[in-house]
């Protein structure tokens, strides 16, 4: 049986995320799996960051669909992107990329929208009209290849990659989590370099942060860095909220020294 997933930025509480898996059980048999319906609406940056932690815990043959689609009904492609033997189903505004570049090489297509796509087809509502048929037609065992063309240069998000300079990382905040933890691009190893208390700078200052190995290592209300489950440098406060603290958002540049 195929597995699919389901990540949007519908809410848990709307009727969207049902209608998309009433589609997906009406055209095939696949398990499906909930990601998250509460990305923040129209934050394609957070359900792409969402979306790639998610999916590296997912085994081969594994197909995602994906909306969070501000774009809807304009000229935007419906895509299928295949990549590290999984596929994903979506948007072509960035949100897909992210994943599939973690899993491997992407070889992405256009979903033929004559082909797929339930009639009348909406002009707000892909997600159940066109991406749900899509993916089902796959986890039927359509190759994505057999979708629609290539699309040789899929969207991609504007992103500041991680870079170091002697003692002084720079990244990025990928994501605020629901504890308030930010969680930024910066490969955890390298905090190894530095030395003593850290420093965070930001956009009204800088504050001072203590490096540990877990959330419970220093004192209440202690600033932390530490390395995440991503494997990627992470902003915490011990038994509190760092998004409170910092005036940081996804998408914010971030830069740690010593």
């Amino acid at each position: 049986m195929s597995l699919v997933t389901l990540l949007t930025d519908f809410g848990w509480a709307s009727p969207y995320p049902g209608q998309m898996k009433g589609v997906l059980r009406s055209l095939c048999r696949a398990a499906l799996i909930d990601l998250t319906h509460d990305v923040p609406a129209h934050d394609i940056a957070c359900g792409a960051y969402v979306l790639a932690a998610a999916a590296r815990a997912f085994p081969a043959g594994t197909i995602h669909l994906a909306v969070v689609d501000p774009g809807v009904g304009t000229s935007r492609l419906p895509v299928a992107i295949a990549s590290g033997g999984q596929v994903f189903v979506g948007p072509d505004n960035g949100l897909l990329l992210v994943a599939a570049r973690a899993l491997g090489t992407p070889r992405a297509h256009a979903v033929a929208v004559e082909r797929f796509a339930l009639r009348p087809l909406s002009t707000t509502f892909h997600g159940r009209d066109l991406f749900a048929p899509a993916a089902a037609a796959i986890a039927r065992g359509l190759a994505v290849e057999q979708v629609g063309p290539p699309v040789p240069a899929p969207v991609v998000l504007p992103e500041q990659p991680a870079a170091r300079d002697g003692g002084l990382l720079r990244g990025q905040v990928l994501y605020r989590d629901p504890f308030g933890n930010l969680i930024t691009n910066i490969p955890a190893g390298w905090l190894d370099d530095l030395a003593g208390p850290l420093v965070i700078v930001h956009a009204r200052g800088q504050a001072t942060a203590h490096r540990v190995t877990t959330y419970g290592d220093g004192a209440p209300g202690d600033l932390v860095i530490l390395a995440g489950s991503d494997g990627t440098a992470e902003i915490a406060v011990r038994g509190g909220r760092a998004a409170d603290l910092l005036p940081f958002g996804p998408g914010d540049p971030v830069m740690i020294r010593s």
